[in-house]
């Protein structure tokens, strides 16, 4: 073949890495791309939390008990589902999903409010708290932050005091084992704190028993935290 004069050629090598150029450049933007879909998805706080559970077989000392060590930035607990989980030592299982949604009611007056949502808020991050029953509207989970501080509590209907009262000799298991002394305890008609939290048949949970505990992070729809709690 002959070639006329004036005409350039491309070599191959050239020709590769031309196509080894435009390959790069498009991996690239493929990447950033990619990234940018990562980095727009919510990210999920982290928190550090110690948890209790004791059934006493009395109401007044009965709790379900979170106290929040450290977070790396404050929660709003509308933004967070509780969850627990467990099985006795009987094979009952139960367990509850705790939401910014009414969860107790039916027990008006019986040591907080006829409507409200457990677990209560107490201590930092709370905006307004009552030391006794959580009779205040931020108290409701789902309207208060958790920070360093914060203290997230439920116990069961006829605690008259609220927050940790100390002993008593009515309420659960005391005179026929998981069931009220004092009260008629009927799930779905009076559900108090405690059942609020971790779910029908509760109070058949014994010392040694364990509960699994976490929240979930909605927006990200990463669990945050998550732990099995010995029942005390």
């Amino acid at each position: 073949m002959t070639r006329k004069k004036g005409e350039d050629a491309v070599s191959p090598v050239v020709g590769v890495m031309l196509m080894l150029v435009v390959t790069v450049i498009i991996a690239a933007v493929v990447s950033g791309f990619a990234g940018g879909l990562v980095d727009g998805k919510e990210k999920a706080p982290t928190i550090t939390m110690n948890v209790e559970i004791k059934n006493t077989g009395s109401f007044a000392s009965s709790i379900f008990k979170a106290d929040v060590l450290a977070v790396t930035e404050p929660i709003a607990t509308k933004d967070l589902k509780l969850v627990t989980s467990w099985t006795n030592s009987d094979g009952t299982q139960g367990g509850a999903e705790v939401t910014g949604v009414n969860n107790t009611f039916g027990w008006g007056g019986a040591g907080f409010p006829d409507e409200g949502v457990a677990p209560w808020g107490y201590g930092q991050g709370v905006k307004s708290v009552n030391t006794g029953k959580p009779g205040e509207t931020e108290q409701q989970f789902g309207n208060y932050i958790l920070v360093g501080g914060t203290t997230m509590y439920a116990y069961p209907a006829g605690q008259s005091g609220g927050y940790m009262t100390g002993n008593a000799t009515a309420g659960y298991g005391v005179e026929t084992n998981g069931e009220y002394t004092d009260w008629e305890y009927t799930a779905g008609t009076t559900v108090d704190g405690m059942q609020a939290v971790l779910g029908k048949d509760w109070e058949t949970l014994k010392t040694g028993d364990v509960v699994s505990v976490k929240l979930v992070h909605t927006p990200s729809g990463m669990t945050i935290f998550k732990k099995d709690v010995v029942v005390g």
